[in-house]
């Protein structure tokens, strides 16, 4: 049986990266030098706008030369990302089989890994919701891009700044695509790894990412019977927290959330420490440590520390005398 350390190494670290992997291979070859072109696109028409008006901050003049302007704009909106949400749902159905392949090698190794045991390896299958998580992220994509040349009319447009608005909303429907697509990696991948749980029995075990979130740590090391839900809106951070959340089932509960639930049983521990319990030590040590994620604020993670402390649960002397100075300095040490 592997170690508590070995295993949890094993889900967190080498798993999420492999399929953190292949999520973002597919979102690079669908978005490659999409950012460039528009920046490309501001340029040349920051340099237009000033020799049709004066100046940046001239405002336009209505007529030939802006309407002239403001089509060639939203012909190289059209150009870049027109036909994005087609290709983006075709892009997300083909990759999507192989992330359920890899998904269900992993809960199988998972499985072997923790029990010392030959475990067959279930069958990797698609959600057939994934039709129409591909479907809806494709309307999304052709609703931005409509709004987008909506505001690049030249009857709409005054100034310099309605223009970069305009190009704004047509290039955040990368933002929308990368968040569709993460979020239907990480449903497939827990759907896959629920047949695991199924073969197994048992109870299903949460696994947050090493340096998780002040929610996704909440969560870290919990466990819950088949067929029973999570509790719904925990985080450490009390100003994250939903009193009267919904109960969730499995992850993600966040946009690029990276959360899994594995199946758990107790034998498998064999004599060392839980898996579950090393999680939630973990979990917590990072927390008192003010290990953030880039998007985490400060503020956040100070709060997640006092209410650590305020948890009244175990914690080693060197866990609470960092989450002491870190409440006390309302800085962390490696800040």
């Amino acid at each position: 049986m592997g170690t508590p350390e070995e295993l949890a190494q094993l889900v967190q670290q080498d798993h999420t990266d492999e399929i953190a992997a292949l999520e973002e291979a597919a979102i690079a070859a669908l978005l490659a030098g999409t950012g460039v072109q528009f920046e490309r696109l501001i340029r040349r028409t920051l340099t237009a706008w000033t020799v049709a008006f004066g100046s940046p901050d001239a405002p336009a003049t209505p007529g030939a030369a802006l309407n002239r302007l403001m089509a060639s704009v939203r012909s190289v909106v059209r150009r870049i990302v027109g036909d994005l949400g087609k290709r983006a749902a075709a892009a997300l159905t083909e990759a999507l089989p192989s992330i359920a392949r890899v998904a269900t090698q992993q809960g199988a190794g998972f499985v072997r890994a923790a029990s010392a045991r030959p475990f067959q390896q279930p069958p990797a299958r698609v959600p057939s919701r994934m039709k129409a998580r591909a479907t809806a992220m494709a309307d999304a994509v052709d609703e931005q891009v409509l709004r987008s040349l909506a505001a690049l009319r030249a009857r709409t447009v005054r100034r310099w700044s309605d223009v970069l608005t305009g190009i704004g909303i047509a290039r955040s429907v990368t933002s929308t695509v990368e968040r569709h697509v993460a979020t239907a990696v990480t449903d497939v991948v827990n759907d896959t790894l629920q047949m695991a749980v199924r073969m197994v029995g048992g109870m299903r075990l949460w696994i947050a990412e090493a340096d998780a979130c002040v929610t996704c740590s909440a969560y870290s090391g919990l466990l819950a019977d088949a067929g029973t839900p999570f509790p719904g809106g925990l985080s450490w951070d009390p100003g994250q927290r939903t009193a009267d959340a919904d109960r969730i089932d499995s992850p993600p509960v966040h946009l690029r959330c990276r959360c899994r639930v594995l199946p758990w049983l107790p034998r498998w521990s064999a004599g060392q420490v839980p898996l579950p319990l090393h999680l939630q030590r973990q979990a917590r040590s990072n927390i008192a440590h003010g290990h953030a994620r880039p998007s985490e604020s400060r503020a956040a993670r100070i709060r997640a520390a006092a209410e650590l402390l305020r948890s009244g649960v175990d914690l080693p002397p060197d866990v609470r005398a960092a989450a002491q100075r870190a409440v006390r300095n309302r800085r962390f040490a490696a800040a």
